[in-house]
């Protein structure tokens, strides 16, 4: 049985998922403002209100928060290793149950995800985000969707 903890990453949970990062989500990363994967975890950990590491049967194995920059929205993500997609189930019912209760906090939940990164858009619609038609974004204007859930306040 899969033992899942959240706790507030350490340097070295951020090392340990920077270093394991899915390609997809490298690849993501570096598209979206051309950043290693231990630049892109570093920046979104210390820009963010809340984060935290999801760790597997004691294994940190991804990164996700959210940050709010005023106004009515704030930008979530989930920076991880391949080891998540091995229980798609509990990440989706995971998710689902953090994002609803940051929808009482903020008017909407958003950011952009690489049209090509085909795993996280089933993940983010089984959570309940709702895209737009794909748009060029970042430095390589490669085509991006914005992704977005509506809060309850």
């Amino acid at each position: 049985m899969t033992v899942l903890e959240y706790r507030p990453p350490s340097s070295g949970d951020i090392l340990s998922v920077a270093a394991r990062m899915r390609d997809a989500d490298v690849l993501e990363v570096a598209a979206a403002c051309g950043d290693s994967p231990l630049e892109a975890l570093l920046k979104s950990c210390n820009d963010a209100d809340a984060v935290f590491c999801i760790v597997l049967d004691g294994h940190p194995e991804g990164i996700f928060g959210v940050s709010y920059a005023g106004g009515l929205g704030a930008t979530v993500w989930l920076l991880g290793t391949d080891a998540l997609a091995n229980i798609p189930r509990l990440m989706v019912t995971e998710t689902r149950r953090i994002t609803d209760d940051w929808r009482d906090r903020f008017a909407v939940l958003h950011n952009f995800v690489d049209d090509s990164n085909e795993v996280s858009k089933r993940w983010l619609a089984a959570v309940g985000f709702s895209f737009s038609e794909p748009v060029p974004y970042g430095p390589s204007q490669v085509p991006f969707r914005y992704f977005y859930k509506i809060g309850h306040v």
